[in-house]
């Protein structure tokens, strides 16, 4: 699989080898999972957990999915400054590898064996400093700098295509919204010329492979259903809670040029349509493109993908952790809350292990004999450690901690090094 991204600003393409997939192959299709549920940080967000959940249940599907896709709020209030370091890192602490800075495109994943990647394109919530007030002065060029929070921890926000012996998926910004500047409109500011430009060129030098855009903005629009399957609302016409420059400019696009699908987000529900926003059925084959929404991620919802050389098929949705499971009424598992460090390390001896909330856990520290030199009970979100006394070398550490809702206990284990 390779990826190609636009530079904003930049007169060049990007582009960096990922693996090859020249076979049919899944892939899941997720949005809105609005990680950070409030203004202010939480001291443990329940979309968060939502997210891990999910994550475990995807990683255990049959077949493996080749990536996961997430198109668009990502983040509740993703470019808030005062909470930089509590928005998008509610859900990154759960990716892997641990830690990453500024990641480049697929260098997130939802397993620690680092088999199955995620992919990320920002929605109008990722661009908000609050949840009435946005970071731009205009609604004609979407300024790169309006997402600095979420280039740090997610992923580059400019525009790139993932492609394969057998397909290209483009994702695409297309904006914020545009109703704190023009009335109550739910649209977003859309597409610029020089994203329509990148559009076209990808497609046609992808001609003969199937074809995938995903942006956060539906293109176009119905009344569809909620994750538990209940009738979502009304919505007035196609172009409801669209996005605005440029829409009949890419619908033609997408005719012209044969994408098979528009995959898509912001509406909070589930439903297929055409151009027209006539419903259509997932796996419509006279229909052209078929423009697919994926109802909210903080609801457990889903879709599968399969991408073969002559079709591409969409499932139903399914949920792979619904809202009203333990983690949504907040007795999640500690596992979920649980986020182990150890610093320094490597230490002289002393050193502290954070794991990220207070909770009873029971620390033994093993040599590399296998001899338990330090044993201690805790029932803080730090547990210091002073094992001087011991030679330099590695110290494994294993903690059994519980659950202080359910007395539910698990097992962590991991490692430091001691240099003197």
């Amino acid at each position: 699989m390779k990826k190609i991204y636009l530079c904003t600003f930049i007169a060049m393409i990007c582009s960096a080898s990922l693996f090859s997939q020249s076979s049919s192959f899944s892939f899941v299709h997720i949005s809105d999972i609005h990680v950070s549920t409030q203004s202010a940080v939480n001291t443990y967000d329940l979309n968060g957990a939502e997210a891990k959940c999910y994550f475990h249940t995807f990683s255990n599907l049959v077949p493996k999915p080749a990536y996961i896709l997430a198109t668009g709020d990502i983040s509740n209030i993703g470019n808030n400054s005062t909470e930089a370091d509590g928005m998008y890192p509610a859900l990154t602490q759960y990716l892997f590898p641990k830690n990453l800075m500024y990641p480049g495109v697929g260098a997130l994943f939802i397993d620690s064996a680092q088999t199955i990647p995620i992919y990320f394109a920002p929605g109008n919530h990722d661009y908000y400093t609050a949840l009435n007030t946005i970071s731009f002065t205009t609604q004609t060029i979407p300024y790169i700098d309006s997402l600095p929070v979420y280039r740090k921890y997610i992923a580059p926000d400019t525009d790139y295509a993932v492609t394969t012996d057998i397909s290209v998926t483009l994702f695409m910004r297309s904006g914020w919204d545009i109703s704190y500047l023009v009335s109550t409109d739910p649209r977003g500011s859309g597409l610029t010329d020089g994203q329509i430009a990148f559009i076209r060129a990808q497609l046609a030098a992808n001609a003969n492979k199937r074809k995938i855009i995903v942006m956060h903005h539906p293109a176009s629009n119905f009344e569809g259903t909620t994750c538990t399957g209940g009738a979502y609302g009304t919505i007035a016409d196609s172009a409801t809670s669209s996005f605005t420059v440029n829409r009949e400019t890419f619908l033609n696009i997408c005719d012209s040029m044969h994408v098979d699908l528009v995959l898509a987000g912001h509406q909070h529900q589930n439903v297929v349509v055409d151009r027209a926003g006539n419903q259509i059925d997932e796996n419509c084959t006279t229909c052209g493109t078929r423009f697919v929404q994926t109802g909210p991620a903080f609801a457990g919802c889903y879709r599968t993908i399969t991408v073969d050389s002559s079709f591409i098929t969409v499932s139903q949705p399914g949920q792979g952790c619904p809202a009203d499971t333990s983690i949504a009424n907040g007795i999640a598992s500690v596992e979920d809350e649980i986020n182990l460090s150890v610093y320094p390390d490597p230490s002289n001896g002393v050193f502290s292990i954070n794991l990220g909330r207070n909770v009873p856990a029971m620390l033994q520290v093993y040599n590399g004999l296998g001899q338990v030199v330090y044993q201690q009970n805790s029932t803080g979100a730090t547990i210091p450690v002073n094992i001087q006394s011991q030679a330099s070398g590695v110290y494994f550490l294993h903690l059994i901690i519980q659950n202080p809702t359910t007395g539910e206990s698990f097992n962590y284990k991991t490692s430091v090094v001691v240099s003197k």
